[in-house]
């Protein structure tokens, strides 16, 4: 499985805990993502900007053989009860026709009947070997003028100015494992960059090294989907 769109329908107040998953990259290829984070969230659109909020929910993850590429989604009955119910869906599963009292009673939380799910993987792949970590180019924060962290590589560092980095093995704490998500990369060379600060003036040079690793944060849509909940009725409730 790599970016497959996955169709579920689970029954209202159920648990759900039957999606098993072969993560292959490329297929055919088991796909190790023990160093990596998963994350499957349970949407109404895909799209954080909206409003009421896309994510509404997340699937529990359970690794069952993270090496091969074996994950497990879940869901509890607590979280089948809350989610909105496709009360048509309910019914047309059942060939049963849904009766005037049934369509004032049993009302869909959702409009449009289905979520949509997706599972991500955040990862991050070594791009470049630390020569030089420098005082750069200064600027002005507070009315104090400081200098931004300059980076100097092995080999060229082959960086967008959009990409987010990571650095490590730098020995300064300052710099190793700290996500700059919000900065920009500015190039002076095809081996030198500097971080660009935010407008909180951070990240600003505080201390010097000569070895570590500029790495990549990466994130990658593994599989994509629908989730329908149905609810629980039966002949007897028409």
């Amino acid at each position: 499985m790599s970016f497959d769109n996955i169709a579920v329908t689970v029954r209202e107040g159920d648990t759900f805990d039957e999606l098993q998953l072969n993560i292959e990259k490329p297929w055919g290829t088991p796909h190790d993502y023990s160093n990596s984070v998963l994350i499957a969230d349970i949407r109404r659109f895909f799209n954080d900007s909206t409003d009421p909020e896309s994510a509404v929910d997340s699937w529990g993850i359970v690794e069952t053989d993270p090496t091969n590429g074996k994950v497990s989604l879940r869901l509890s009955s607590r979280q089948t009860e809350a989610l909105g119910r496709n009360v048509p869906l309910g019914y047309e599963e059942r060939g049963i026709n849904q009766g005037g009292l049934a369509t004032a009673t049993d009302q869909s939380d959702e409009t449009q009947g289905a979520f949509l799910w997706d599972l991500r993987e955040y990862f991050s792949t070594p791009q470049a070997t630390i020569i030089g970590i420098t005082a750069g180019t200064t600027f002005t924060v507070g009315g104090i003028t400081v200098s931004k962290v300059r980076i100097t590589t092995q080999d060229p560092h082959l960086l967008t100015s959009e990409d987010q980095i990571l650095l490590s093995g730098t020995g300064q704490a300052v710099y190793d494992g700290v996500n700059f998500q919000d900065n920009k990369i500015g190039f002076i060379s095809p081996t030198v960059f500097e971080i660009e600060p935010n407008t909180a003036g951070q990240p600003q040079f505080s201390a010097g090294s000569t070895t570590g690793t500029v790495s990549l944060y990466k994130e990658d849509t593994l599989a994509i989907g629908t989730l329908e909940v149905i609810p629980r009725i039966s002949r007897d409730s028409i």
